[in-house]
């Protein structure tokens, strides 16, 4: 009796350690049985909530500068003047809703330029940041980019009278957080 059931067990641990011909759909199919896996733990996922942005809130924040009028002046632009460029990320968990967020990744303006006639006309802009940024100028035909967090543009070009609109760009890696600072100073004048 004890040799019946030790070869039993012999027998018992051979087929659940090797391989087994088993009928499977109808054919024979040589099937592996192996020690059952032990169930995967559960994975924890949760939201670490940045803060959700509303672009509606930081426009109506906005302040509107003046027009740039070619002659010399110089004028001074800090964030408030900016308008915050967003994109959307979306983060999602099983079992729970999706969590969008909009992450900010840079700043625009775009400002009116007077008195383009043509003339060999000076751009000059500097400023400086709280975040490693990528600054790209274009108006008309002229179009100058800088980086890092201080920021300097000397340029004479002729325009062609193409002068109508400056555009400045800031772009930077996404984050929920507005850099604190970004001061600016232009001017575009005629080249003395």
């Amino acid at each position: 009796m004890k040799l019946q059931s030790f070869l039993i067990g012999v027998v018992i641990s051979l087929t659940l350690s090797s391989a087994v011909l088993a009928k499977v759909d109808g054919e024979m199919k040589t099937v592996i049985i192996g020690p059952p896996k032990p169930p995967r733990p559960p994975v924890d996922c949760a939201y670490i909530k940045d803060p959700i942005l509303d672009p509606l809130q930081y426009i109506s924040q906005m302040q509107t500068p003046d027009p740039i009028y070619i002659g010399g002046e110089r004028y001074i632009l800090n964030k408030e003047n900016f308008t915050p460029i967003f994109t959307t990320v979306v983060y999602t968990c099983p079992g729970l809703d999706p969590l969008v967020v909009r992450k900010y990744t840079g700043f625009e303006i775009s400002l009116p330029v007077y008195n383009d006639f043509g003339q060999p006309i000076f751009f000059d802009i500097a400023g400086r940041t709280d975040r490693h940024m990528n600054l790209t100028v274009s108006c008309g035909t002229f179009s100058a980019s800088d980086s890092g967090d201080k920021f300097y543009i000397s340029q004479s070009v002729v325009t062609n009278g193409s002068c109508n609109t400056l555009s400045m760009k800031f772009d930077f890696t996404a984050t929920a957080i507005q850099p604190r600072t970004l001061d600016l100073s232009l001017s575009i004048s005629e080249e003395l």
